[in-house]
C-alpha cells in the first residue's frame, strides 16, 4: 500500500468550501502517480518501455466531501493483473481513520504508438505490491445508457486538457461532465467508462440524461466524437 498524506487547500475547494470533485480526481491520480514514480515504474519508465497504463473505468463511492484545511491520507494499491489488465483500489481517509472516499479502477496496458492492448511483463509490474480488493459494491465497467439523451453543448480539446501521452486526460472528462450536475446536488457515486481517446482539437459533443433508481437519482453524461456513435467517455453520478 502507498501513502500520501494531503492537505486539503483553497485549490482543491468547491464554492461550499469542500473538496471538489476535480480535487478529489487530482488527490487519487496524485497518489497513484506518486506510487509507480516511487518504484520506478514513473513516466521515465513508460517513455523507456513505449507502454502506458490507461484507465479503463471508474467507480467511486463519496461517503462526504472532506473540508478546507482537513488532512488525509490517500491510500493506493494494485489487487490483481492479469495478461493485459490491473486492477486498483484508492481510499481517502479523514483525520478520525475513517474511510470517506473509496474507488476502484480497471487500467489496460496499452502500446503507446498503437493504443493497442499489450500484455503485461513481470518487469512491468515489479515493485507494486499486491493487497485484498477493497469491500465495496463491484459494479463493473460498462456503463447502462439511458434510451434518450438530451444534446447540451460542443466542446473543443484544449491543449490544457492533454496529458503526457498526448490525450485528453481522464480527470477532464469528469470535469467537463460535472457542470451538469444539478446546482446544490449531494453526489454519492460517481462512475466513468472510457471508450475512446480524445486528440488535441477535436470537437466533443456532450449530452445528458437523468431519471430515478432506488438509490436515488441518476444523471448521465455522454461524450462523444464528430459522430454520436464515436462515444469517447460516459459518466454516471448518483444524487
Amino acid at each position: 500500500m502507498y501513502i500520501y498524506k494531503k492537505k486539503i487547500l483553497y485549490s482543491d475547494i468547491d464554492a461550499n468550501s469542500n473538496m471538489s470533485i476535480e480535487g478529489i480526481m487530482d488527490a487519487i491520480q496524485d497518489c497513484i502517480n506518486i506510487n509507480s514514480e516511487a518504484i520506478g515504474k514513473g513516466i521515465a519508465y513508460m517513455h523507456s518501455t513505449k507502454k502506458a497504463w490507461f484507465a479503463i473505468s471508474w467507480n467511486i463511492e463519496v461517503k462526504r466531501f472532506p473540508k478546507l484545511f482537513e488532512e488525509l491520507e490517500v491510500k493506493t494499491w494494485p489487487y490483481a493483473f492479469t495478461t493485459s489488465m490491473g486492477y486498483r483500489n484508492v481510499v481517502i481517509t479523514d483525520a478520525k481513520g475513517e474511510d470517506i472516499i473509496c474507488a476502484d479502477s480497471f487500467w489496460s496496458m496499452v502500446d503507446i504508438a498503437t493504443g493497442r492492448p499489450v500484455k503485461i511483463e513481470e518487469s512491468d509490474t515489479e515493485g507494486y505490491d499486491l493487497e485484498e480488493q477493497y469491500p465495496m459494491a463491484s459494479l463493473g465497467r460498462k456503463i447502462k445508457l439511458p434510451d434518450n439523451f438530451s444534446e447540451e453543448e460542443t466542446v473543443k480539446v484544449r491543449k490544457s486538457y492533454i496529458d503526457f501521452n498526448g490525450h485528453m486526460g481522464n480527470a477532464k472528462y469528469i470535469q467537463l461532465a460535472d457542470e451538469y450536475i444539478p446546482q446544490g446536488a449531494v453526489v454519492k457515486r460517481i462512475r466513468v467508462e472510457y471508450k475512446n481517446q480524445s486528440k488535441y482539437g477535436e470537437k466533443l459533443l456532450l449530452a445528458t440524461a437523468a431519471e430515478s433508481i432506488d438509490e436515488g437519482q441518476r444523471v448521465v453524461v455522454k461524450i462523444s466524437g464528430n459522430e454520436a456513435k464515436d462515444i469517447k467517455a460516459v459518466v454516471e453520478y448518483l444524487l
